[in-house]
């Protein structure tokens, strides 16, 4: 015999299933973004500082990839270090040790900082990682909401 009620109730426990089931994938997607989290962060309020190249180092494994590490200070004394790669290719500058760079950080917390080039590199990371938070967001809500409403079916099946 067709039960309309528990055609609902079976809606309701399949859409929060599969929501709670897809915010791990969601997740690691978002965790792939390698500078998502970085560029989110300093996209809300950013600061430029000039910072220094410390040193350059080859990776010996792979000639294209250049690691090097730069330091800034900011305005009221602190030091901050940092590492990033470079690629080697013909349009890329090459960085030396004493070489000024560009600096892009948050303006409160310094420590949330990456080189400009980088930084404006690095959009799809930061719209990947933004697009996997607001979904998980959106699953979480979907999920959260069917719970209530099955809840409330199974108060409302007492009367049934």
């Amino acid at each position: 015999m067709y039960y309309p009620r528990e055609e609902q109730r079976d809606f309701l426990f399949t859409l929060s299933s599969l929501s709670i089931w897809m915010i791990p994938a969601f997740a690691f997607i978002a965790f792939l973004a390698q500078s998502g989290p970085t560029i989110a962060i300093i996209k809300v309020w950013p600061a430029t500082i000039e910072g220094v190249v410390t040193s350059v180092q080859a990776v010996p494994s792979n000639d294209s990839v250049e690691l090097y590490e730069y330091s800034f200070n900011t305005p009221d004394g602190q030091q901050f270090i940092g590492a990033a790669e470079q690629y080697r290719t013909p349009a890329s500058a090459q960085y030396s040790v004493g070489q000024n760079i560009e600096i892009k950080h948050f303006a409160l917390l310094p420590s949330f900082h990456l080189p400009r080039e980088i930084y404006e590199g690095s959009r799809m990371n930061f719209l990947v990682f933004t697009s996997c938070v607001a979904a998980i967001m959106l699953l979480l809500t979907v999920s959260i909401y069917a719970l209530v409403r099955q809840c409330s079916h199974a108060r409302d099946d007492i009367h049934y």
